[in-house]
């Protein structure tokens, strides 16, 4: 299996799984740009998760894939999200672009706002596994 391949199967994984965690009882709007909502654009927040792992491979396997990957990555972008909505009406998130500084294999959270970013990291010598969320609320 590729390093795209595996963080394309994560991201997949990853999307049922994160709905199951948040249990929206908000509206949610996936934007492409800025939103505006009563004349003021939406201030978009960017959180994030870092996890490390010597040997990835062993994780691709289905019972191992929400427990040991999804759920540690997802819970505090989750926990995050959950804080700064309360109390609000509209949830809008939005597909982060790439950066000069991206390392490793991209895949994104369809309709959502969220990427994993997967890198192997020399120093350390272990796989990086990038969460990231960009939303905001209204």
């Amino acid at each position: 299996m590729t390093e795209q391949e595996i963080v394309d199967l994560f991201a997949r994984a990853a999307k049922p799984r994160l709905m199951d965690l948040l249990k929206l009882k908000i509206k949610h709007r996936y934007a492409e740009s800025t939103v505006i909502i009563e004349g003021q654009a939406v201030q978009f927040k960017s959180v994030k998760s870092i996890q490390p792992y010597r040997d990835i491979e062993r994780f691709t396997a289905d019972d191992k894939i929400i427990s040991f990957v999804v759920d540690p990555g997802l819970l505090p972008i989750v926990k995050a999200i959950s804080m700064d909505i309360r109390a609000r009406k509209l949830l809008v998130t939005r597909k982060i672009p790439a950066r000069e500084d991206d390392k490793g294999v991209v895949a994104q959270l369809d309709h959502f706002g969220i990427r994993l970013m997967m890198y192997f990291d020399y120093v350390n010598n272990e796989m990086q596994l990038v969460w990231e969320a960009l939303y905001g609320f209204a």
